[in-house]
């Protein structure tokens, strides 16, 4: 008498043509059970072991990543500054999307540490440019 249900590690072959009596019930292990029902012609499949359950950070929680503010300050303050934080502003938006709460918090604060360095930076240097400007060139050319 033929097999009715076999069983190749990842494929299962069903034979629904011979019928049999009992129920052929198969098992592989970590994988759950197999159960053909001969009536139904079916195969079921069962998971064995508790469910596996995954849930997204509550978007309130979500620290400010000031990506769009670094990017102001890389076109109008200073370049560097602007990079660096923007990097970092981008792996707190990761670091919270993968539910690390607490490292988010840190890159979203060195993001903004960078944002401020750069605005300082990029004040002083328009300040030191126009006061050089205004200071040394204008007067030599009157």
């Amino acid at each position: 008498m033929a097999n009715v249900a076999t069983i190749d590690h990842t494929t299962v072959y069903i034979d629904v043509n011979n019928k049999p009596k009992d129920r052929a019930v198969t098992s592989q292990p970590g994988r759950g059970d197999a159960q053909y029902d001969a009536e139904m012609a079916k195969v079921i499949f069962t998971q064995s072991g508790p469910p596996i359950v995954a849930q997204r950070p509550d978007p309130k929680d979500k620290p400010k990543d000031y990506v769009n503010t670094n990017c102001a300050v890389i076109f109008l303050c200073n370049v560097c500054f602007g990079l660096l934080g923007w990097h970092f502003g981008s792996k707190s938006n990761n670091a919270w999307q993968v539910g690390s709460i607490e490292e988010a918090r840190g890159q979203a604060r060195k993001a903004l540490i960078f944002a401020i360095c750069g605005v300082v930076a990029g004040l002083v240097t328009y300040a030191l440019a126009f006061g050089l400007f205004f200071g040394v060139y204008v007067p030599n050319n009157r």
